[in-house]
């Protein structure tokens, strides 16, 4: 598959409707996916989503050395892909894109840490409630979610 540069990438975004310092929330969009797995948005996987928002916008301001993004505005974006489930042919752009925007022209370090905190966001959404009680020792999570994880994954390897 040919590497997609991240001009292009930038280009595809901005038709969907991300762009400019929206396109740095892209990967709140696959906690969102995440959180959307088994069918519906639990109170918890909301909360745990908008913890990995505040530290993700403070990071990306960090790394700014100035405040490119609000949390008020990082919120109403992240909330239009949790009011409504996001499109399909959106989410499929999105992954093709991630490599691109979030994991090119980095050092290796930095690439791991952004994988792992969005790994480590799914875990963490997908742990936060369960869809019935009681529930098996497998259970925990369920398929959906563990099919979402796991394509999650392989999108970031």
């Amino acid at each position: 598959m040919q590497q997609i540069r991240f001009s292009d990438a930038i280009q595809r975004l901005a038709s969907f409707g991300i762009k400019d310092q929206y396109i740095y929330l892209i990967d709140l969009v696959l906690l969102c996916e995440m959180a959307w797995a088994d069918g519906k948005i639990q109170d918890a996987e909301r909360d745990v989503l908008f913890g990995h928002l505040n530290c993700h916008v403070d990071s990306i301001n960090r790394l700014a050395g100035c405040n490119v993004l609000s949390h008020k505005s990082a919120k109403e974006f992240v909330r239009t892909f949790l009011d409504n489930r996001p499109d399909q042919k959106l989410l499929k752009e999105i992954h093709d894109l991630i490599p691109a925007i979030r994991l090119s022209s980095k050092d290796p370090e930095s690439v791991e840490k952004i994988r792992l905190d969005i790994l480590n966001g799914c875990l963490d959404i997908a742990a936060s409630a369960v869809t019935t009680y009681p529930y098996g020792l497998t259970e925990r999570f369920t398929a959906e979610e563990k099919e979402c994880y796991h394509k999650i994954v392989q999108l970031l390897s």
